[in-house]
């Protein structure tokens, strides 16, 4: 009984035991919590940027005024090199041509007063461009033109004038002088009219051309009596008789 008992007494107690161990576990459990909740304590500390900024609080100001000042410099020099640089197109690539001196009216007789030459670029140069004032001399205008625009051989009564506006190479200018000076002013370049003469006592009035175009008018002449000049598109061979007939008998249109 007394060999049980100090045996018993002298067995160590597994309880005794694992009470030392468990309590070095939770320490070493409890040293690990508080590193973790160290390095987050210094992950959340301000970097050495944001203490500066902290305390220089104008140098931020300081970064966005430069940034400023810089981008406003480059923008400045830009405009200069804009302001600077040569012309689309160089000297020795502009052409002189004729261009009208003022506002022209449509069958207006051109002189050395309504004509000037200036410089354009060589691809604003439009195509039947006059190049010498001498060419445009006495030129009879189609339309009406505006100050400063180049004149082209279409712009004066001729050949093109009567091409274009026909449509056909076959056709020829005819002037015709109007019986009624009024009727002039109802006409503009490619209206189409119809040419009859008027009825007498002796002669009854026929057709002598049918849809043919106005190429231009011609101001009122300087007599009364003088009715006023239409230039028109006709055939070659209508032509000679509708011109004729002009002279000798009161001619006058229809609009169509």
């Amino acid at each position: 009984m007394s060999g049980r008992g100090s045996g018993a007494s002298g067995n160590p107690d597994p309880g005794g035991k694992a009470g030392p161990s468990g309590k070095a576990g939770s320490g070493g459990n409890r040293r690990r919590g508080m590193r973790r909740r160290r390095r987050k304590e210094l992950s959340l500390e301000p970097t050495w940027r944001d203490r500066v900024s902290a305390r220089l609080p104008w140098l931020h100001g300081v970064r966005v005024l430069f940034a400023r000042r810089a981008a406003a410099g480059m923008l400045i020099v830009l405009a200069l090199l804009l302001a600077v640089r040569p012309e689309s197109a160089p000297p020795d690539d502009r052409v002189r041509v004729v261009v009208a001196a003022h506002d022209l009216a449509p069958g207006h007789v051109l002189t050395d007063s309504d004509l000037a030459q200036r410089a354009l670029p060589a691809d604003a140069v439009p195509r039947g461009a006059v190049r010498e004032v001498a060419a445009a001399r006495g030129r009879t205008l189609g339309g009406a033109s505006r100050g400063g625009e180049p004149l082209t051989d279409v712009r004066f009564t001729g050949p093109e004038l009567t091409r274009i506006t026909t449509g056909r190479e076959d056709h020829v200018a005819v002037p015709i002088r109007l019986a009624d000076p009024a009727v002039a002013d109802l006409l503009r370049s490619g209206t189409r009219v119809d040419i009859v003469t008027i009825p007498t006592r002796s002669d009854t009035g026929s057709v002598l051309a049918e849809r043919v175009p106005v190429l231009a008018v011609r101001p009122a002449g300087s007599g009364p009596d003088q009715g006023r000049l239409v230039v028109v598109g006709l055939p070659e061979q209508r032509a000679p008789a509708v011109a004729g007939a002009s002279l000798t008998r009161s001619v006058t249109v229809t609009l169509r």
